[in-house]
């Protein structure tokens, strides 16, 4: 069912309400002889039918853009992107989901040494491993600067290679 395009106002009443103001613009222009009488009625026909055309012309319905397709996959491109804007705040601080992003890194590379932070002697184990400030400033929550995000990423960079299980050979983590 397609719609009804909306009633358009009767040809009669738009040149009733274009051409009254319009004649009595051009008459108060002809009586103080800006124009002359032949002049202003012409002006007054070229307005009445100018905006009267442009009221009946049809404007039609617009095409809606396609849908974009959105082909999600993990690491891919529009990642990318998002986590390069996410990256920092407008104070300068690191964003909550560059943050977070490698809290859940370091907390996986620490799993893979038999280490978790939230288990008794956890973070004791970590900062063994990493250093007790990099401890520290992961399980902080306050705004971290870029230079303390380098020296966590560097302190995970050197940590050990983890010893290789029957189910993630090299010790490479999962994907």
């Amino acid at each position: 069912m397609t719609p009804t395009p909306q009633a358009r106002t009767a040809p009669l009443r738009t040149l009733l309400a274009v051409g009254l103001p319009a004649l009595a613009a051009c008459a108060a222009l002809a009586l103080t002889g800006v124009l002359d009488p032949l002049h202003a009625a012409l002006l007054v026909v070229v307005v009445t039918t100018t905006v009267a055309l442009w009221r009946r012309l049809d404007d039609g319905e617009e095409a809606p853009w396609p849908d974009a397709v959105h082909d999600r996959r993990e690491g891919a491109r529009n990642d990318v992107s998002e986590l390069g804007w996410a990256t920092f705040t407008r104070s300068g601080a690191v964003g909550d989901r560059v943050l977070r992003r490698v809290r859940d890194l370091a907390a996986a590379r620490l799993a893979e040494r038999g280490v978790d932070l939230g288990a008794p002697g956890g973070p004791e184990a970590a900062s063994r491993l990493l250093g007790a400030e990099v401890v520290d400033g992961l399980a902080a929550r306050r705004p971290v600067s870029r230079a303390e995000v380098h020296r966590w990423l560097d302190a995970l960079d050197t940590l050990p290679t983890a010893a290789p299980s029957p189910d993630r050979p090299e010790g490479r983590p999962q994907r």
